[in-house]
C-alpha cells in the first residue's frame, strides 16, 4: 500500500496519480474494465429479454380481453 503525502498547510494539494506503477495493477485494471464492459452487455441482454416477456404478456391479456385467445 502507498503511503498517502501530505500537503504542509499553505501549500497546495499534490495530484494523486492513477497510472499503474506494475505490470500486475495494470493486467488488474484491463481486467476490471473488461468486467464491466461484460456486465453492462449482460444487464442490456436482461432488459431486452425483460421488455420481451413483459409484451407478451401484454398481448395475451389484450387478446384475452378480445376474446381471441
Amino acid at each position: 500500500m502507498r503511503a498517502a503525502s501530505v500537503a504542509p498547510p499553505g501549500q497546495g494539494r499534490q495530484a494523486v496519480s492513477l497510472e499503474p506503477a506494475s505490470a500486475y495493477e495494470a493486467v488488474t485494471r484491463q481486467m476490471v474494465l473488461d468486467l464491466g464492459e461484460e456486465l453492462r452487455e449482460i444487464k442490456g441482454r436482461l432488459n431486452g429479454l425483460l421488455f420481451l416477456v413483459a409484451g407478451s404478456v401484454l398481448l395475451d391479456v389484450v387478446l384475452r380481453v378480445l376474446g381471441r385467445g
